[in-house]
């Protein structure tokens, strides 16, 4: 956590946003450690609406559009000491982003699209962090990006739609984090770009997800829970859909999961799970992913990818003990397309990978010391059907490169030295 950062505590809910100074901490009597008790209970009901519209006339040096719609968002974060957070939110209603960016030429281009059900966030610098948090998300969530431009020298876009969201953190201490999120409707992110050209790169990022837990430490013991789950019947889905006349290193990348749990820890004891107490992932919903990449004239690289994963749960760690202890089941269909048509090119390459899997788990320690070591055991399931399509038209000069890969379940526990 940054030096600068104050006792403060985020609340957003009801489509309102609160700011609220953390109360002085509370001694406790025994280790007359400093602890900071927050609770946070926070329910939507309405919809939650963001709508951002820019017409670019020609010669704009630089271009930022961003739209951002969340559902409830709690956040509590210390600069130092103990923290004990806990979070409950519940989504009733549907939370949507929209984002259009239409007209000339332009010289930087950068445009964001959020929509979250529910998102909470919680961390301490120098401290220990306890942290939990319960999230249920029943309305629909839907991120929608447009750029309709003549071109633009630069372009970075990312469109994002998750029904929850959560990250615990801790730097000189302790993380002990527990989520439980239910998300019980559909998903949707959708990127649609239709260009003349661009001078320099564009790059195109969609991301559609269920349930998302991300937690990082550094110096720090980083021990991690979760119950994830994705309803049956409804779809979890992302398209990125890309056409320009001229294309100078474009890259598109959509990717969508049903759940996913991420650890990123650096010298400090870490696990996704325990024994006895494991991470466990169901997911009930569709996943579908596409990605399609259509240049009459490209130059330098290209490439169309398309990710999709019922369950995913990864832990890395650096220079100490790290576990992955986890349970996955996937009954929901995984779907990819990625697809790529080129016409003339100046001698470049493109790539194109489409790759469906139904549980992925994966566990990696940088071993540097070579004492710590690497434990843990996962259990994976999977009841659906698993399909991953590429489809590529080259047109002359260029070269292709082309991969779809499919995969029921797939675990994976290395250590690696330096």
């Amino acid at each position: 956590m940054a030096d600068e950062r104050d006792h403060i505590l985020i609340l957003a809910g009801l489509g309102a946003l609160a700011l609220a100074i953390v109360p002085p901490a509370k001694a406790d009597e025994t280790d007359h450690t400093q602890v900071s008790a927050i609770v946070i209970d926070q329910t939507q009901v309405g919809t939650v609406w963001s709508e951002m519209e820019l017409d670019v006339l020609d010669g704009a040096p630089e271009v930022v559009s961003t739209s951002t719609a969340v559902g409830n968002a709690a956040a509590g974060a210390l600069k130092s000491g103990d923290l004990d957070l806990d979070v409950e939110q519940e989504l009733l209603g549907a939370v949507g982003a929209e984002n259009t960016v239409t007209g000339g030429m332009a010289g930087n281009t950068v445009v964001t699209t959020t929509a979250y059900g529910n998102s909470s966030t919680g961390g301490t610098w120098n401290g220990n962090n306890s942290y939990r948090a319960d999230q249920d998300a029943y309305g629909d969530v839907s991120a929608d990006t447009v750029i309709d431009m003549t071109g633009s020298g630069h372009i970075a876009s990312a469109t994002t739609a998750m029904a929850n969201v959560s990250v615990p953190e801790d730097e000189f201490g302790k993380n002990g984090a527990f989520q439980i999120q239910n998300s019980n409707g559909s998903v949707r992110a959708e990127t649609d770009a239709d260009l003349c050209c661009n001078g320099h790169s564009a790059t195109y990022v969609t991301t559609a997800g269920g349930n998302a837990v991300s937690s990082v430490g550094w110096s720090s013991a980083n021990l991690n829970g979760a119950v994830q789950t994705t309803a049956a019947g409804e779809t979890i889905s992302g398209s990125t859909d890309v056409y320009q006349t001229y294309g100078t290193h474009v890259q598109a990348a959509t990717s969508t999961f049903g759940n996913s749990a991420t650890v990123h820890n650096e010298w400090g004891y870490a696990t996704l799970g325990r024994e006895g107490s494991e991470l466990y992932q169901e997911n009930n919903s569709s996943i579908d992913g596409q990605t399609y990449v259509t240049l009459d004239n490209w130059y330098g690289s290209a490439s169309s990818t398309a990710y999709g994963v019922g369950n995913s749960a990864l832990i890395s760690n650096v220079g100490s003990d790290t576990g992955l202890n986890a349970i996955q089941n996937n009954f929901g269909d995984v779907y990819t397309s990625a697809s790529f048509a080129g016409g003339t090119s100046d001698g470049g390459h493109a790539i194109v990978n489409a790759t469906s899997i139904g549980n992925a788990a994966t566990a990696t320690l940088c071993n540097y010391c070579g004492d710590a070591s690497l434990q843990g055991s996962t259990i994976q399931r999977n009841d659906a059907s698993i399909t991953a399509r590429g489809t590529v038209t080259q047109g002359s000069n260029g070269s292709v490169y082309g991969s779809a890969t499919a995969v029921g379940n797939s675990a994976t526990y290395q250590s690696t030295g330096h």
